[in-house]
């Protein structure tokens, strides 16, 4: 895709020196960065940190397995 603003190689950007570092003319990206629909669906879960005993912890994953009705998160 030729941009209208490229004054290097008559617009020819296949042979110009800054498409080989991914940049054009005015040092935009050619490729990369975000995509729209890309990446892991947000389950609306979060990390927390809490302090707890090794059988509070116990009881917590109990809980929460209760809660989310037994489908496991690994």
């Amino acid at each position: 895709m030729v941009k209208d603003y490229c004054t290097q190689n008559n617009s020819d950007c296949s042979i110009c020196s800054l498409v080989s570092y991914g940049r054009d003319c005015r040092n935009n990206q050619l490729w990369g960065g975000k995509r729209e629909g890309a990446g892991r669906k947000s389950t609306g879960r979060k990390k927390r940190t809490i302090y707890v005993t090794d059988e509070e912890h116990i009881k917590a994953k109990e809980f929460i397995e209760s809660i989310r009705g037994g489908e496991s998160d690994a």
